[in-house]
This record gives structure tokens, sequence and C-alpha cells, in this order.
């Protein structure tokens, strides 16, 4: 055997651990960024979802698709929602934020028929 070659291998060994030390660095500096990414959506998320029961007295009984169901489910085991119930209500007051100019004009709508409504009450009982 050479006389560098104990050396050489010595070196590769030591090379070998020192990668892979960096190697397990590097992974644990991704886990932990992920961590931290995900508790910052999370955070994030649950800061817009309503803290105060008291805001969520009304109840309303829905069917979902099975795709619905699993965004519910979603939010609730990321921890971004207590239950279904508050992933549902969440989902609910972001689409009509999201849509919120088309339910203004609904609004409007509905106020016009509201109205007519009125006046043909009124025209009947004259």
């Amino acid at each position: 055997m050479p006389e560098n070659e104990p050396r050489a291998r010595e070196r590769v060994i030591r090379g070998v651990e020192e990668v892979g030390r960096g190697v397990r660095e590097v992974g644990s500096g991704v886990r932990d960024a992920t961590v931290a990414g995900v508790e910052t959506a999370k955070e994030a998320v649950k800061n817009r979802l309503p803290h105060d029961r008291q805001t969520r007295d009304n109840v309303v009984m829905v069917r979902v698709d099975k795709d619905t169901l699993d965004r519910l489910d979603d939010l609730v085991e990321a921890g971004v929602a207590g239950s279904r119930s508050e992933a549902a209500n969440y989902l609910v007051v972001e689409g009509v934020k999201a849509r919120q100019s088309f339910f203004d004009t609904i609004a409007a709508k509905v106020e016009e028929i509201r109205k007519a409504r009125e006046e043909l009450r009124r025209l009947r009982d004259e």
C-alpha cells in the first residue's frame, strides 16, 4: 500500500463526514424555514378569523362537495381554524370580501324589489 494512501483515505472520510454535516445543516435549515413559513401563514390566516363567537351566532346548514370539504379539513388540520364551522365561516367571509362589488349590486337590486313590493301592497290596499 502506498504511503500516501492511508492519509488520502482519511481525508476522503473526513470530507465525506463534513459533507454529511453540511447536508444535515442544510436539511435542518430547510425544515426550520418551512416550519417558520407554515407558522407565519397560519398566524396570518388566524388573524383574519373572527375570534369572538358572538359574531358567529347564526347557524346555517350547508352541503359541500368533496373538494370543498377537503379544503375545510386542511384549514382545521393546519390549525388555522379550530373546526369545520370556523373554516367554513372564514371561506364565506373571504368570498364575500372578494366579490364585494357584486354583493353591493345585489343589495341595491334587493332594495329596489322591496320598494316595488311595498308600493304594490299600498296600491292593493287603496
